[in-house]
């Protein structure tokens, strides 16, 4: 069996060929960034491995950082990997959970940046087996104008008793 190294890097812009509602996906529940049609998912079927193919997952990466707003705002991005019909990070109760943070596991990494294990991660995945990443979205990607639109608005002034 011949060994290969390869990466995928996906991501999200305004490429123009997507509606705003379209990115809100992302908010509601974990998407492929293979085949959600999301950005550069653009991939028509699902993955599976190859009778001969067996597949290890030895690092990947979010953007990091949980929290931030305004200009600090960062996507809290959060990823999971399906293997057959199993999630690999689960809840404590067993159902499949949002994933591994990007402060976790950064990408790019940096300095400032670093994963939490350093060796990376081996997820196996078996010959013949299907299997997909799963990205979330913890920080609400809101466009103000269009969720909250302008209408009336009220002004009050106070005098000194």
């Amino acid at each position: 069996m011949a060994i290969r190294r390869q990466g995928f890097q996906w991501e999200v812009a305004d490429l123009g060929n997507l509606p705003p509602k379209e990115l809100s996906l992302l908010e509601n529940t974990p998407q492929s960034v293979f085949y959600s049609k999301i950005s550069t998912a653009t991939i028509s079927n699902r993955l599976r491995t190859k009778p001969d193919e067996f597949i290890v997952l030895q690092y990947f990466g979010s953007t990091p950082g949980i929290w931030g707003i305004g200009n600090d705002w960062v996507p809290g991005g959060y990823l999971n990997f399906v293997v057959g019909t199993t999630s690999f990070f689960l809840d404590p109760d067993g159902r499949p959970a949002v994933g591994l943070s990007g402060s976790a596991a950064p990408y790019p990494i940096t300095l400032a940046d670093r994963p939490m294990d350093p060796k990376g991660w081996q997820i196996e995945i078996p010959p013949g087996t299907d299997w997909d990443i799963t990205y979330f979205l913890a920080n609400a990607l809101v466009e103000p104008v269009e969720d909250f639109p302008t209408g009336v608005s009220l002004s009050w002034s106070t005098t000194p008793v």
